[in-house]
């Protein structure tokens, strides 16, 4: 299974959301930009689910791995949006981010590799 593109949106994604919690936290005024700050990790987010979705349908995946993908990409969503509200608690959410997206990118590297190593079987 190819899944490059999803890939590389993802490492964007999660480049940005470091750059940006970081901001975030370290200027209290950044705070005010919070909301147009999610909704532009959003919209990355949802091109990592629309590169997941076109590479995916080829090779098709079984269900349980089908399923954490999409759990990692709603959780890493939900960490999103929830810096929209007021009080949030950033580090909290920052880990919660950090805990779908980094084991994601590692699962999907994996799936690239699989062929291979059938092959060495």
């Amino acid at each position: 299974m190819q899944t490059l593109a999803t890939q590389v949106k993802l490492r964007r994604l999660i480049r940005t959301s470091a750059q940006d919690w970081s901001r975030l936290a370290s200027d209290p005024l950044e705070r005010i930009r919070a909301g147009s700050v999610s909704d532009r990790l959003l919209e990355l987010a949802g091109e990592v689910r629309e590169a997941w979705h076109r590479e995916s349908l080829p090779g098709g995946l079984e269900a349980p791995l089908q399923r954490y993908v999409g759990d990692s990409l709603r959780s890493i969503e939900l960490a999103i949006a929830g810096l929209q509200q007021r009080g949030a608690d950033l580090e909290l959410l920052r880990g919660d981010f950090e805990a779908a997206a980094l084991p994601l990118e590692v699962f999907l590297r994996g799936l690239d590799a699989e062929p291979a190593l059938q092959r060495s079987a």
